[in-house]
């Protein structure tokens, strides 16, 4: 555990290189460019979900209780993801035509989302190797893509490229990263393939069905309101919470890294040892609440100055929704481990927090524009933790 924990410490750890990507892109594209890559960027990560719809966690759990089965079940997966990416890379395009009317934002729309669709194909790579528990080279190929990117973008920006240099950056980077991440796999899992078996696409696709909604869920109430203000206000707002919502979203990743590691000991403690499994499900939600008390404090009281110090002067206007996300930090904290739990006893709940968060939005951003949007999340991640502590709740108290 210590290990494994070590390890997806240092992934986690790498989501500081796209942190610095972005404040690279508000600094390089201003404001109001920013906002029109941050529309993109959120509307093509809604749309991700739908190209991986809950596989890659049934992938984890499924590897955990029969690594026997680890190359088979990638290959497998592989094949239903042509699929689903199809579906929902023509859903984007559809979507971003009628939302935007601008040709730089629509192109934007469709780059970041061909890029996204070579990222959840190196998701699938990752499901295998983190339920096989070998966080090590997870985290190499977390690192690579990531770090890539960052050179892509970086020089995309560095020479002046704009917004449109960019995008393309983001699809030559995830080509890059989704080769070498290819041939990591040949040796660790003896290449990748695609294999095509009629019953079980259907049961993967069965069993995988309540962590798509519940993921596309929590997309939607997590990107819309980036959304909704590119389409209600102006790019300018979308910028300035975009830059919030980030820096608040790289946070968030210290739970996930206890989310990373109890997922796959979990799901095989499940169906070994139920007293072990309730034992560590509770010391990891009590570690997650521990972060969020510590973490969301030090950002609230340090906000002003980290905002202006990571993307300058210009984003000074992001602190105000940045400080109301900072209230929700405990509530997604505890949501991250909830998840890992409901994954492990199967019991997957799909989140009302979307309707919360929806409803709030069509109501405060016109009126509060980012900082309505901010409050709508907040709202929403609290419903949210309140619907995964019903559905799980039942399971943790149960003696074996």
């Amino acid at each position: 555990m210590i290990r494994n924990m070590a390890y997806a410490s240092l992934s986690a750890a790498s989501a500081g290189l796209l942190v610095i990507l972005f404040i690279l892109a508000g600094r390089a594209l201003g404001d109001a460019e920013f906002g029109k890559f941050s529309f993109a960027l959120a509307l093509g990560t809604i749309f991700e979900t739908l190209m991986d719809f809950g596989l890659h966690q049934v992938t984890i759990r499924a590897v955990a209780r029969d690594k026997s089965r680890a190359t088979e079940l990638l290959h497998h997966t592989l094949g239903v993801k042509l699929v689903w990416a199809t579906g929902a890379l023509a859903a984007l395009v559809a979507t971003a035509t009628i939302l935007r009317p601008q040709w730089d934002v629509r192109l934007a729309c469709y780059l970041v989302g061909g890029s996204l669709v070579l990222r959840s194909y190196m998701l699938t790579i990752r499901g295998v190797l983190q339920g096989l528990e070998r966080f090590g080279w997870d985290s190499v190929v977390v690192a690579v893509d990531r770090g890539i990117l960052l050179l892509f973008g970086a020089v995309a920006l560095g020479v002046g490229s704009g917004l449109r240099g960019l995008v393309f950056a983001f699809v030559a980077a995830r080509g890059t990263a989704l080769a070498l991440t290819a041939w990591i796999t040949r040796a660790q899992l003896g290449g990748v393939g695609l294999r095509f078996d009629r019953a079980l696409w259907g049961e993967l696709q069965k069993k995988a069905l309540p962590f798509g909604l519940f993921l596309v869920v929590l997309n939607l109430y997590s990107y819309v309101d980036a959304v909704m203000l590119g389409v209600m206000r102006t790019d300018v707002e979308t910028g300035l919470y975009t830059a919030a919502y980030r820096v608040y979203e790289g946070l968030t990743y210290a739970p996930a890294v206890i989310a990373a590691v109890l997922t796959p000991r979990l799901s095989g403690l499940f169906v070994s040892d139920r007293a072990a499994h309730r034992r560590v499900a509770l010391w990891g939600l009590a570690g997650s609440i521990a972060l969020a008390l510590t973490i969301g404090t030090a950002a609230y009281m340090l906000s002003a100055p980290l905002i202006v110090w990571l993307f300058g002067p210009a984003f000074a206007g992001a602190v105000p929704p940045f400080r109301v996300l900072c209230l929700g930090l405990g509530f997604v904290f505890v949501i991250w481990v909830l998840h890992a739990i409901a994954i492990s006893v199967n019991a997957e709940r799909v989140l009302v927090g979307l309707a919360v968060n929806v409803g709030l939005n069509l109501y405060v951003i016109p009126r509060m524009g980012a900082n309505g949007a901010a409050l709508a999340t907040v709202v929403g991640e609290l419903v949210s933790m309140g619907v995964l502590i019903t559905g799980v709740g039942s399971h943790l108290q149960k003696r074996p």
